[in-house]
């Protein structure tokens, strides 16, 4: 598939049936929350003060202290997440991820950065890279991975607009990954979570 046919679409409706967290056994926690509930197709979650995803970059060490709640996918995919919180401070973010392992892996949503919002996504091979746009107060996020091969490709879409390409990349990946969602307060006291309308479908 071209570049062009890997990000087209933007502007298509979120499409896909929720997935029923609650009724869904294969997903389980990587570093569960002390607080959290799922309902349906809602997670409610409050991420724990000094939680995190990050290598080495900018001096940090082994961060992998985040909440990642996943399950197993196969092969090409789409998912979708909507992203809403009570970000109290920065680096506050929620969002979707996908890991291959501590030293591999992605993640793109939302975070708060000097004092606003912004569309955030790190890709990691053993050091993390990030980049982000400021993109106002919304009420909520919807965020857009597609995989393709080996390349993953980023969209959000602030509140009733339409889909926005973020970021592509390459990330070296067998078949099957762990793919859902997380949160993490770097920096902060901890802060409440609220990801619903969580999709995957294979392509």
């Amino acid at each position: 598939m071209t570049r062009r046919g890997l990000i087209g679409g933007a502007t298509l409706a979120l499409s896909g049936a929720p997935l029923a967290l609650a009724r869904e056994a294969d997903w389980t926690w990587l570093n569960p929350p002390d607080d959290w509930r799922r309902d349906g197709d809602a997670l409610t979650c409050r991420a724990r003060a000094g939680s995190d995803f990050w290598r080495r970059t900018a001096g940090a060490g082994l961060i992998d202290t985040g909440h990642f709640l996943h399950r197993r996918q196969a092969g090409d995919f789409e998912m979708t997440a909507v992203l809403a919180g009570d970000y109290a401070a920065d680096a506050d973010q929620t969002g979707v991820m996908l890991r291959v392992g501590p030293d591999t892996w992605m993640k793109t949503g939302v975070e708060r950065l000097g004092g606003q919002l912004h569309a955030a996504t790190v890709f990691t091979r053993d050091w993390s890279d990030g980049s982000s746009l400021a993109i106002g107060a919304p009420r909520a996020v919807t965020v857009r991975l597609r995989r393709t091969g080996q390349t993953l490709a980023c969209a959000h879409a602030v509140d009733d607009g339409p889909f926005v390409d973020s970021r592509i990349g390459r990330l070296p990946m067998p078949d099957a990954v762990e793919l859902g969602v997380m949160c993490a307060s770097p920096a902060g006291a901890g802060f409440q979570a609220r990801i619903t309308r969580i999709t995957i479908k294979s392509l």
